[in-house]
C-alpha cells in the first residue's frame, strides 16, 4: 500500500448498514463469512476494473438494495402471519428486483363477489439507474389530495413495510371520505360536515345545532378500507345496518341520516324531561287507536306519560322542515285516556288537543294561556311550531335541551291536578274561586267559598261553624305531587286549651289526603274525603259548643278534675285526674259514623295504662248515645278511683285451684256492664256488682242475684254467704250507710238444694194468683226463685236530713244517665227489683230526688226522670198485678232501683211506723217470706277509700307476719277465697270418711272424726279467714297447745291464700288419721309455724299439702300430698338454715309411714335424668339408721322423731342440691 498512483486500491473494512429494526431482533442481517466473501469480491474488482471506486459502489449498492427488498419481504410475511392476516397479500416477489403487495381486497373482505378492485403497492429497484433508492409505485395512483400524505406514501427510507402500507391506506381513506362528503354536499348545500385527518374521520352533524356527542362519526378501517360508524346512544344493530348499507353504496347515507334525525329528536326530547316525573315510549296501546284522531298523527312521535298523573300524556309530533335537512319541526299535543280498573286491557283515548302557539308568552305570564273547550278539561298553552333555529355550537349539551317541552311537562304536572279538582268541585256544586296563583307564580291553590252543610248537625251549629271559618284552601305538597293539603282557618274558637299552639286569635287546621296511583289526582275521592272530614269537624264542633256553654255552670270539682289540653277541630283531648296524667281523646269516625274515644296517659303517668281502658267500649257507647262532654267527665270523675282499685285485682289464670289440677281458673274477671257498673267474677263462681256513684261512693251488691228479681240466681254464679256482713265492715262510720234489716238474710241457701226450694214454692204459690207460678226446673242450677221482693213499708215515712245527705248524686238515673246502671239497650244494666217504697222512702215533696244530685247539686248534667211510669209495667218485675206504691210517688220512676238508693232501711229507723196498719186497702197483703230477704242483693255504700282498702293487696289482718303466707291478696279475695274454701269443705266432707254435724248457725260447718269435733267458720272479726275450732273426744290425749297449733295451721296454711281445694283434701285426710299419727304431724306443723323455737335444727320444715312441681315424680304436681291407707304417704320440704337466703338448699322428701310396723322411711323415688341422687340417698340412709336405733313401740308413732333426727343430722354440700 502507498500513495503511488500505480498502487491499486485496497478495501480495509466492509460494514453493511442495512438493518431490520422491526423483525431483526438486533441481529446482523449478513453473516461474517458472507461479509468476508463480499470483501474478497470487491477487492478483486478493485484490482481489475478501470473505475474501481465506481464499480465498488455499484456492487455494494446493488447488494444493499437487494438486502432491503429481502428485509421488506420478511416483514411482510411476519405481518401477514401475526397481525394483518389476509388483508395484505404478496402479489409477486422477485429477489433483487421487486416486491408487489395488494391491500383492501374487497373479495377477501367479503363485501363483494366477482371481480374486485385491488389496491397494489410495488417496491422495486430502478433498473435504468441502479444508483437510485427503492422506488414506490401505487396502483391505482394516489389522489392529489394532501401533499404531506402523498409524500409519506412515496418514501420507504424507514425500511418498514407496515408504515408504508399505513401511509398508503391513510391517503386512500382520506380520498374515500372526500367522496362521501361530496355526496352529502350534493344533498345539503349547507352541509357542515368536516374531515379529521389525524384519524381519518368524517364528522356529520345530524340535527343543527349539534353537539359533538350527537354527531355521526364515520371512520375508515385502515386494514380493510371499510367504513365504520359511531353514534352515542343508538343501539348496535341499527348501527350495523347503517354501516353495511353505506359500505355497499355510499349514497345510502342520505335516507339513514333522515331516520337518525328523527331518532335524535326523540332522544333530545327524552333528555330534556328526564329530570321530570315522566315515562316515554314511541308507541301507545289504545283500544280506539284506529278511530281516534291520535291515529292520524305523524309516524314520528313520542308519547310522554306523566307518572304522577297516569291518565294524562303529552304527545310530541316531529316533521321535516322544507329546505333544511338538518332541522325538525315539533308539535305538542295533550292526550287524556281512561284506564280500566282491575285488568290489563288497553286504555281508551279521550281528548287530544294541540297546545297553543304562544308558549313564550306563557313562560313569561303563567296566568295566561288557559281555556276551556266544550266543558272539557282546561288546556294549557303550548308551542305547535317550535322550530329550532341554527345557533352556534355551545359547550356541553345545552343545545340539545328542548325547553318548550320541559316547560309543558312541568306545567301539566303542576296544573292538571288543580284542574281535575276544580272540575270535581264544580260537578258537586261546591262554590270556589278557581285555580289561583300564589307565591309570585310558584304555586297554585283553589279556595272554596262555601262548604255544603253536614247531615246530623243542627242548623245552629252549622251556622256557627260557617261564621268561624275564615278560609278553606286546597294545595299540593310533597315531591310526588300526589298529596293534597286543605288548610282551614277558624276564628272564635269556643274552647281555650292549654296547648301552646292554640293560643292565637285564629286556628289553622291542615287536612292531608294521599291520592292512590290508580286514582286521578284531584278526583272525586279527594273531595269526598274532605267532606267526610268536614262532617267530622262539624260533629265534634256540635259537642264542643254544648260543652263551652256548660263551662260557666260546670261543678267546681270537675273544673279541678279536668282541663282541655288540645282542641284542633278534628280532635278534643281532655286531661283529667289529680295530676292531669290521664287523657281522653274524642273524634268523629266518618267510616263507622260514630264518635271514637281513645284513652292514654301523659306527663308523669306516661307509659302507664289508663285505668278507664277497662270501660272504654262502654264509654264510647254511652257518648255516642248522648254526646255530652260534661256528662262524660262526670262519669270519669265518678269511676276513676274505683277503677284504679279494681285494676289492682289479680286477673292471671292459675292452675291447681280445684281437684281438676290441669284446668286454669282466672282469679278475677273484670266484666264491665256499663260505664258505671263493673261486674267482678271470682273464679267463675262468685260475682260482685260494683256501681260507681257521685260524691265519692260506690254501691256493691252480690251479682249472683238477678237484677230484675233478687229471688232468682244468675245462671253460672252462686250467692256469696256473709257478703253483706263483710262489706259492712268497710262502711265509713261518717257515712249513714244502710244496715241490714232483721228481715234480710245474709246467708242464702245454695241454689242446688231442692228440699228448701219446695218449701219456698209452696209458700209463694198463694201470692202468685195472677202470675205464672215458678216452676222447678230439674237439674238446672239457679233456676229456683229463692224469695219474693221485700215487703212494702209505710209510704208516709219521711227521710231524715241525714238520709237525704247520704243520697248519692249518681243513684237515680234516666236512660240517658251515664253513671247509672239503667242504660236501655242492655237488660243486665237494670237495677234489682225492690221498689222504693219497700225501702221506707217517701218521695213526698222531694221531686228533685230523681235528679242525680238532688237539690244539693243543681249543676248536674243529668236529666230529670219521669214520674209517670209504673213499676209493675217493667218486664220481668216480680211484683203482683195492681197499683204499685211507687206509681203514686211524684218524681219516682220504675227505673229507680233500690240499688241506687243508699237511704237507710226503714226497719232500722226510729221514725218508721208499722206497715200493716195504714197500708192502702186496695193493695194486696205483703208476701209472707219463709225466712228473710237476701241482704247481699241490697247494695252496700262504700267510699272510694274504703273500696281501695277492700281491693288493695294487703297483709292478712289478725295474723302474726311470720304466720301469714307469702301470697299477698286483697281483703275481698281473702273473703271470697274463704267462702269458696268453705264450699269446697262441704263437698269434701261428703266424699271423705267424715261425719257432718247439723248446725243452726249460718255459715258454720261442723263435722267430726273418730277423735275430734271440728267447727269451721269465718273469723267474725275480719271475715277474711276461715277458722277451725277443734274439740277432742278424749281430752286427755291432747294438749291445748297442740290443738292451737292445729287450728292455727288450718287458718294460715290450709284455708288461706291461694285457696286450693286439694289442700283441704289433704288436711281432712290428716284429721282422719289415728290420734298418735295426727299428733306427730301437729308437732311437724309446729316446727313449720314456729321455726325459731328449734334453733338446734339445721333445717326448716314445711308440711306439703299439695305436691310441689319440684317434688319427685310420684304424682302430678298439685294433687293432694297426703295418702292415708294401710300406709301413710306425705311430703315435706326441707330448707337449709343459712344467713344468705339465696344460697339455701331446698329439697322435697316423700315419707312413708307403715302403720303396721311403725317404721318411717323415704318413699321410693323413680330415677330421673339429669337429677342428683346424693340428697335422696343421704335422706334414706339417715331414716334407715333412725329406724334401726329406735325400734317402734306399740301405740307410738315414729314420724316426728324420724323427721326431727333428719333435720338434725342431714348435711348437704352445694353439689347435693337436687
Amino acid at each position: 500500500m502507498g500513495d503511488d498512483p500505480d498502487v491499486p486500491w485496497r478495501l480495509l473494512k466492509l460494514e453493511i448498514l442495512v438493518e431490520d429494526k422491526e423483525t431483526g431482533d438486533g441481529r446482523a442481517l449478513v453473516h461474517s463469512m458472507q461479509i468476508s466473501f463480499i470483501h474478497q469480491l470487491v477487492q478483486s474488482r478493485l484490482f481489475a476494473d478501470e473505475k474501481p471506486l465506481q464499480d465498488m459502489y455499484s456492487c455494494l449498492h446493488s447488494f444493499c438494495l437487494s438486502l432491503q427488498l429481502e428485509v421488506l419481504h420478511s416483514q411482510t410475511l411476519m405481518l401477514i402471519r401475526e397481525r394483518w392476516g389476509d388483508l395484505v397479500q404478496v402479489e409477486r416477489y422477485h429477489a433483487g428486483k421487486c416486491l408487489s403487495l395488494s391491500v383492501w381486497n374487497q373479495q377477501v373482505v367479503g363485501r363483494k363477489t366477482g371481480t374486485a378492485s385491488l389496491h397494489k403497492v410495488t417496491i422495486k429497484i430502478d433498473e435504468s439507474d441502479v444508483s437510485k433508492p427503492l422506488q414506490i409505485s401505487h396502483e391505482p395512483p394516489l389522489p392529489a389530495c394532501d401533499s404531506k400524505l402523498m409524500e409519506r406514501a412515496m418514501k420507504i427510507d424507514h425500511l418498514s413495510i407496515e408504515k408504508l402500507l399505513i401511509d398508503s391506506v391513510h391517503a386512500r381513506s382520506h380520498q374515500k371520505l372526500q367522496e362521501l362528503k361530496a355526496i352529502l354536499k350534493s344533498y345539503n348545500v349547507n352541509d357542515s360536515s368536516f374531515i379529521e385527518t389525524a384519524l381519518p374521520t368524517l364528522v356529520i352533524p345530524i340535527l343543527e345545532p349539534c353537539g359533538r356527542s350527537e354527531c355521526l362519526h364515520i371512520f375508515v378501517d385502515l386494514h380493510s378500507g371499510m367504513f365504520q360508524l359511531m353514534l352515542y346512544g343508538i343501539d348496535q344493530l341499527t348501527l350495523d345496518d347503517i354501516e353495511k348499507s353505506v359500505n355497499d353504496d355510499m349514497k345510502r347515507i342520505i335516507p339513514w341520516l333522515q331516520q337518525l334525525k328523527f331518532w335524535l329528536g326523540q332522544q333530545r326530547c327524552k333528555q330534556s324531561i328526564k329530570h321530570l316525573p315522566t315515562v316515554t315510549s314511541e308507541t301507545l296501546q289504545l283500544a280506539n287507536y284506529a278511530s281516534h284522531p291520535v291515529g292520524n298523527l305523524s309516524k314520528h312521535k313520542l308519547f310522554i306519560k306523566l307518572t304522577r298523573l297516569p291518565q294524562y300524556y303529552i304527545v310530541v309530533e316531529m316533521f321535516d322542515v322544507p329546505g333544511n335537512p338538518t332541522e325538525l319541526e315539533y308539535k305538542n299535543h295533550f292526550l287524556s285516556v281512561s284506564c280500566p280498573e282491575g285488568d290489563d286491557s288497553p286504555a281508551t283515548a279521550l281528548l287530544l288537543q294541540q297546545f297553543k302557539p304562544n308558549i313564550e308568552e306563557l313562560v313569561l305570564d303563567p296566568k295566561s294561556g288557559k281555556h276551556s273547550k266544550g266543558g272539557a278539561k282546561r288546556k294549557l298553552s303550548g308551542d305547535p311550531c317550535s322550530v329550532e333555529s341554527k345557533k352556534p355550537k355551545r359547550s356541553g349539551e345545552m343545545c340539545a335541551f328542548n325547553k318548550v317541552l320541559a316547560h309543558l311537562v312541568a306545567m301539566c304536572d303542576t296544573n292538571m291536578p288543580f284542574i281535575g279538582l276544580r272540575m270535581e268541585l264544580s260537578n258537586m256544586e261546591i262554590p270556589h274561586q278557581g285555580v289561583q296563583v300564589e307565591g309570585d307564580g310558584f304555586s297554585h291553590a283553589i279556595r272554596l267559598l262555601k262548604i255544603p252543610p253536614c247531615k246530623g248537625t243542627s242548623e245552629e251549629t252549622q251556622k256557627a261553624l260557617d261564621r268561624s271559618l275564615l278560609d278553606c284552601t286546597f294545595r299540593l305538597q310533597g315531591r310526588n305531587n300526589r298529596t293534597w293539603v286543605a288548610e282551614l282557618i277558624f276564628a272564635n274558637c269556643p274552647l281555650n286549651s292549654t296547648s301552646s299552639r292554640e293560643q292565637g286569635p285564629t286556628r289553622h287546621v291542615y287536612l292531608t289526603y294521599e291520592n292512590q296511583l290508580s286514582e286521578p289526582v284531584g278526583g272525586r275521592k279527594v273531595v269526598e274525603m274532605f267532606l267526610n272530614d268536614w262532617n267530622s269537624i262539624a260533629r265534634l264542633y256540635d259537642c264542643v259548643l254544648e260543652f263551652a256553654r256548660s263551662l260557666p255552670e260546670i261543678p267546681n270539682h270537675l273544673n279541678v278534675f279536668s282541663e282541655v289540653r288540645v282542641y284542633n277541630y278534628r280532635k278534643l283531648i281532655l286531661c283529667y285526674g289529680t295530676t292531669k296524667g290521664s287523657s281522653i281523646s274524642i273524634q268523629w269516625n266518618s267510616i263507622h259514623q260514630k264518635f271514637h274515644i281513645s284513652l292514654g296517659t301523659v306527663g308523669p303517668n306516661s307509659g302507664c295504662s289508663n285505668c278507664h281502658n277497662t270501660i272504654l267500649h262502654q264509654l264510647q257507647e254511652m257518648f255516642n248515645k248522648t254526646p255530652n262532654v260534661v256528662q262524660l267527665l262526670q262519669v270519669l270523675f265518678d269511676t276513676q278511683a274505683p277503677l284504679v282499685a279494681i285494676n289492682k285485682l289479680p286477673t292471671v289464670p292459675m292452675l291447681g285451684l280445684t281437684q281438676r289440677i290441669n284446668i286454669a281458673y282466672q282469679c278475677f274477671s273484670i266484666l264491665p256492664q256499663s260505664p258505671t257498673h263493673i261486674r267482678l267474677a271470682f273464679r267463675n263462681m262468685y260475682c260482685i256488682d260494683i256501681y260507681c256513684r257521685s260524691r265519692g261512693v260506690v254501691a256493691i251488691r252480690d251479682g249472683a242475684y238477678s237484677l230484675f228479681d233478687n229471688s232468682k240466681i244468675v245462671e253460672g254464679f252462686y250467692p256469696a254467704p256473709g257478703l253483706k256482713t263483710f262489706l259492712n265492715m268497710f262502711v265509713d262510720s261518717n257515712q249513714d250507710a244502710r244496715r241490714r234489716s232483721v228481715n234480710e238474710d245474709d246467708n242464702p241457701p245454695s241454689p242446688i238444694g231442692g228440699d228448701m226450694m219446695d218449701s219456698l214454692i209452696s209458700q209463694l204459690q198463694p201470692q202468685q194468683s195472677q202470675q205464672q207460678p215458678f216452676a222447678k226446673q230439674a237439674g238446672a242450677s239457679g233456676a229456683y226463685p229463692l224469695t219474693s221482693p221485700p215487703t212494702s213499708y209505710h209510704n208516709t215515712v219521711t227521710p231524715s236530713p241525714s238520709m237525704m245527705h247520704t243520697q248519692s248524686p249518681g243513684n237515680l238515673h234516666a236512660a240517658s244517665s251515664p253513671s247509672g246502671a239503667l242504660r236501655a239497650p242492655s237488660p243486665a244494666s237494670f237495677g234489682p227489683t225492690p221498689s222504693p217504697s219497700s225501702l221506707g222512702i217517701t218521695m213526698g215533696q222531694t221531686a228533685n230526688f230523681a235528679s242525680p244530685h238532688g237539690t244539693i247539686d243543681p249543676s248536674s248534667p243529668y236529666t230529670m226522670m219521669s214520674p209517670s211510669q209504673r213499676a209493675g209495667n217493667w218486664p220481668g218485675s216480680p211484683q203482683v198485678s195492681g197499683p204499685s206504691p211507687a206509681a203514686r210517688m211524684p218524681g219516682m220512676s220504675p227505673a229507680n232501683p233500690s240499688l241506687h238508693s243508699p237511704v237507710p232501711d226503714a226497719s232500722h229507723s226510729p221514725r218508721a211506723g208499722t206497715s200493716s196498719q195504714t197500708m192502702p186497702t186496695n193493695m194486696p197483703p205483703p208476701r209472707k217470706l219463709p225466712q228473710r230477704s237476701w241482704a247481699a242483693s241490697i247494695p252496700t255504700i262504700l267510699t272510694h277509700s274504703a273500696l281501695n282498702i277492700l281491693l288493695l293487696p294487703s297483709p292478712t289482718p289478725g295474723l302474726v307476719p311470720g304466720l301469714a303466707g307469702s301470697y299477698l291478696c286483697s281483703p275481698l279475695e281473702r273473703f271470697l277465697g274463704s267462702v269458696i274454701m268453705r264450699r269446697h269443705l262441704q263437698r269434701i266432707i261428703q266424699q271423705e270418711t267424715l261425719q257432718l254435724i247439723n248446725s243452726n248457725e249460718p255459715g258454720v260447718i261442723m263435722f267430726k272424726t273418730d277423735a275430734l269435733k271440728c267447727r269451721v267458720a269465718l273469723n267474725p272479726k275480719t271475715n277474711q279467714t276461715l277458722q277451725l275450732k277443734v274439740t277432742p273426744e278424749n281430752a286427755g290425749q291432747w294438749k291445748p297447745e297442740e290443738l292451737q297449733v292445729l287450728e292455727k295451721f288450718f287458718e294460715t296454711r290450709v284455708a288461706g291464700p291461694p285457696f286450693k281445694a286439694n289442700t283441704l283434701i289433704a288436711f281432712t285426710k290428716l284429721l282422719g288419721a289415728p290420734t298418735h299419727i295426727l299428733r306427730d304431724c301437729v308437732h311437724i306443723m309446729k316446727l313449720e309455724l314456729f321455726p325459731d323455737q328449734a334453733s338446734q335444727l339445721k333445717w326448716n320444715v314445711q308440711f306439703c299439702l299439695t305436691i310441689p312441681p319440684s317434688a319427685p315424680p310420684i304424682a302430678p304436681p298439685g294433687t293432694p300430698a297426703v295418702v292415708l291407707k294401710s300406709k301413710m304417704l306425705f311430703f315435706l320440704q326441707l330448707t337449709q338454715k343459712t344467713t344468705v337466703p339465696q344460697e339455701a338448699v331446698s329439697i322435697i322428701v316423700p315419707i312413708i309411714y307403715d302403720m303396721a310396723s311403725g317404721t318411717t322411711q323415704q318413699a321410693d323415688i323413680p330415677r330421673q335424668q339429669n337429677s342428683s341422687v346424693a340428697a335422696p340417698m343421704l335422706v334414706s340412709s339417715i331414716l334407715k339408721r333412725f329406724a334401726e336405733l329406735n325400734s317402734p313401740r306399740p301405740g307410738e308413732c315414729t314420724i316426728f322423731g324420724a323427721v326431727r333426727d333428719l333435720m338434725v343430722n342431714l348435711a348437704l354440700t352445694p353439689g347435693g342440691r337436687p
